[in-house]
């Protein structure tokens, strides 16, 4: 059987919001993607994307706190 690489969600939320006091306004607000991420999402292997939603998680607590 073949390996079949898993088929990792995008994390879009259909909300492209940028706050210009977080990040430089770099990072969207919607899905703490920064702007590159989303542009080369589908382009990204597992193990980037793996990354990206860790990257992610890290933006999602420094934008609340």
């Amino acid at each position: 059987m073949p390996n079949i690489p898993k088929k990792i969600k995008s994390p879009c939320v259909k909300i492209c919001k940028y706050d210009d006091d977080f990040m430089n306004g770099m990072v969207c607000i919607g899905c703490f993607r920064e702007q590159y991420e989303i542009a080369n999402w589908l382009r990204m292997n597992e193990k980037e994307r793996d990354l990206t939603y860790i990257d992610i998680r890290d933006r999602k607590r420094r934008y609340r706190k």
